[in-house]
């Protein structure tokens, strides 16, 4: 099998950022489902612990957010490594440190000195790795995760990907019996199920639902689609599966980490609901919510053990959590609700007489779950067929549910209880690695702001445009532009616009320079006001 133990390294990992990981939106979720989070035990220093941290690019960005955190990545591959410490040094990051290491080998003798953690975070792994591999990473955990300690893990779930099992399978196959590099067993294997739908084969007939699996390649990176399909091993669970290999390592199900599914049940048509009813065990539960969603993809907490949080100290600790305001639905036509939120069951109206009040207080600075709380609900417009009236109060457990909404749709940013800005120095240092990394062509697409402290989204044409601003500040946007435009031309890049592809010099320049417009009067002092330059 080799040193990657199945695993296909022929490209590196993606270069995303995932918030769930954050630790301050773990010890929400974990509020949230009745879990005492780590963050109220009392500690001076919490430590934090991914186990297949890839590019380091995600941990990167979570530790410049929590300077007081330490934390430890750990991935097998060593060309990811080498990216992580380069990124982690270029920033002058000095509360995170990246080690290679397998699982297997870590699992039986755990290094004395990386310690134990109250975190530890295992994002896109599970599906992905040989099952001596996976039971690997549960012995890691139960050496490194100390009691009261929360674990992050996300992974491919059934029923939803039923439909995809002979993709994978196809695409692996037709790669290793042919010789195939990645790219090419993608391309080539994108033709061929095309082919096979366009024929009518049985097995698409009998599963529709791959064929809008597959009408999303193309809009797919190639890198997710290689690291996604074209492993020896992919493995997707239903949820009491897992749950059972995860009992015998004092590991306890806690909740989603998905915030717009925190009160998923309650958003599910009557119909769903009264099936639902019939069943009370808790792990029943949860497989049945994932077949009348379909579920493709769970972002789960897990505990090491339940410790118990009263019911006052728990709305307390929530209460203290703050939010600010990252942007807000944009209006729709008259009549349309602009106030529309995606769940795993589908999609949630909200009524704009409980959403509007909490994006006006949240335009006038960051508040507290308290604070939210006591923001009036609107009126409601009377109608003959009006849909059922919102609540006229607030409550914690309805407020909790719209905030959860508005953090999954990206609306809010998640600040620290209590925290104060830090020093920004580290978040910009990070930054101009970012945007000079961009600017050669790195697919680097976040940024840190300071000021909250969070992270962000950030194109790259933004990016470069930003490290181009900060060369030449004196530029205007026709300056700028051309700057822009010549750095695209030097990557043999274009443009686009109103979704069409902009190649010639000319036209490439005139975009440049209308985008340039565009960044220096919106998109720069948005950044300068959030501390992201």
């Amino acid at each position: 099998m080799g040193w990657n133990l199945g695993y296909n390294t022929d490209l590196g990992y993606t270069f995303g950022y995932y918030r769930e990981q954050d630790p301050t939106w773990l010890d929400l979720c974990a509020l949230v489902h009745g879990v005492r989070p780590p963050a109220l035990a009392g500690e001076k220093r919490l430590r934090y612990l991914e186990l297949g941290c890839g590019q380091g690019v995600n941990l990167c960005l979570i530790a410049d957010c929590h300077p007081e955190v330490d934390f430890v990545g750990i991935d097998f591959n060593p060309a990811h490594i080498a990216h992580a410490q380069a990124l982690a040094r270029a920033a002058g990051l000095t509360n995170v440190r990246f080690v290679e290491g397998n699982f297997v080998e870590l699992g039986q003798t755990w290094p004395q000195e990386l310690g134990q953690f109250h975190y530890a975070a295992a994002h896109g792994i599970l599906s992905w790795i040989a099952k001596p591999v996976r039971e690997g990473l549960y012995r890691c955990l139960d050496a490194a995760l100390l009691s009261g300690g929360l674990v992050y893990l996300s992974y491919n779930t059934l029923p939803g990907w039923l439909s995809t099992f002979p993709v994978q399978h196809l695409l692996r196959l037709w790669q290793k019996r042919e010789g195939l590099s990645s790219l090419a067993a993608i391309e080539v294997g994108q033709k061929r199920l095309q082919a096979l739908i366009d024929a009518q084969a049985l097995m698409c007939r009998v599963l529709p639902a791959m064929k809008g699996r597959l009408d999303k390649f193309p809009q797919l990176d190639k890198n997710y689609l290689v690291q996604e399909y074209l492993h020896d091993v992919w493995t997707c669970f239903w949820f009491d599966e897992l749950d059972a290999e995860l009992a015998p390592h004092k590991l306890t199900f806690a909740g989603t980490a998905t915030a717009g599914d925190w009160y998923l049940p309650a958003t599910l048509p009557a119909q769903h609901k009264e099936l639902l009813s019939q069943f009370t065990d808790p792990i029943e539960r949860e497989v049945m919510v994932d077949v009348l969603s379909n579920l493709s993809f769970r972002r789960d907490l897990w505990a090491k053990g339940h410790a118990p949080i009263w019911r006052e100290e728990q709305r307390q600790a929530l209460g203290e959590h703050r939010f600010a305001l990252l942007n807000r639905p944009a209006p729709k036509e008259a009549g349309a609700n602009p106030y529309q939120y995606a769940t795993s069951a589908g999609e949630v109206q909200g009524k704009p007489e409980v959403y509007a009040p909490l994006y006006d207080a949240l335009s006038q600075g960051p508040k507290t779950l308290v604070e939210l709380i006591a923001v009036p609900v609107a009126s409601a417009p009377s109608a003959a067929d009006a849909a059922p009236a919102a609540p006229t109060t607030r409550t914690l457990a309805n407020t909790l549910q719209a905030v959860g909404l508005m953090l999954h749709a990206g609306h809010l940013a998640l600040l620290p209880a209590n925290a104060k800005p830090s020093d920004p120095k580290p978040a910009k240092a990070l930054n101009r690695a970012l945007l000079a990394a961009t600017a050669q062509g790195a697919p680097y697409r976040h940024l840190v702001a300071a000021q909250l402290p969070w992270v962000i989204t950030a194109s790259d044409g933004d990016q470069m445009l930003a490290h181009l601003h900060l060369a030449h500040p004196k530029d205007d946007a026709r300056a700028l532009g051309e700057r822009f435009a010549a750095k695209l031309l030097a990557l043999g890049r274009g443009l686009a616009k109103d979704g069409q592809p902009i190649t010639e010099p000319a036209a490439v320049t005139a975009r440049a320079v209308e985008l340039a417009a565009q960044f220096l009067e919106k998109t720069l002092p948005n950044w300068k006001r959030l501390g992201v330059v």
